[in-house]
């Protein structure tokens, strides 16, 4: 159900090692993969938005992300995620695009808009990172809010992509939401789009 491409065996092996637990850890938050989805490591992404990263494209089902000998770049002003080893890194960027390519595929039928698409991709990323490095990824972002429906917002994922993606995390762990409101997104029954904004 995957293939990957990159330069080298070593990153592709890495690249398939990673994304099959990946799998396996989305599938316990009902998160699951209904058709091949493709990873292709490359020299840079060219995206309407940007230069960025990593990047899902939905109307080919390829997962896009920039070599990792390119991050010093792109990651320098990027202080959270700069104090990561890259293989931590390259695995928060796969598990986040992995969980947008499999939201997708859930609800092949209509649009969920992006704002839950980042909250769940964000919290999904967080959520399965090593506790000592989202510990240290936590510290560097240092958000001094309790988490708040109110900042899950897509002009805040916009102006802060991170302060967005720690909130997002933590209000995802409150005893009442976790994987029973990702799969009320999915579904349809919730959404945090608000006030017309996608």
């Amino acid at each position: 159900m995957f293939a990957v491409s990159a330069d080298s065996d070593a990153m592709t092996s890495k690249v398939c090692r990673m994304t099959a637990e990946i799998v396996d850890q989305l599938a316990s938050c009902g998160l699951k993969q209904s058709r091949a989805l493709t990873i292709e490591i490359v020299d840079s992404i060219s995206h309407p938005l940007g230069d960025c990263i990593a990047y899902f494209d939905c109307e080919y089902d390829v997962i896009r992300i920039t070599d990792p000998a390119s991050w010093d770049a792109l990651l320098a002003d990027d202080e959270a995620y700069a104090i990561l080893p890259t293989d931590i890194t390259l695995r928060a960027f796969l598990t986040h695009e992995i969980t947008h390519a499999f939201v997708t595929m859930s609800a092949p039928d209509r649009n969920i808009p992006m704002v839950d698409q980042e909250y769940i991709a964000a919290s999904m990323e967080l959520e399965f990172m090593g506790r000592n490095w989202r510990d240290a990824l936590l510290a560097a972002v240092d958000l001094k809010v309790p988490p708040s429906e109110g900042l899950i917002d897509i002009l805040i994922y916009g102006f802060a992509p991170r302060d967005f993606g720690v909130n997002a995390w933590r209000h995802f762990r409150l005893p009442e939401n976790g994987c029973s409101l990702v799969q009320r997104i999915v579904v349809g029954d919730f959404s945090f789009a608000k006030f017309g904004r996608p």
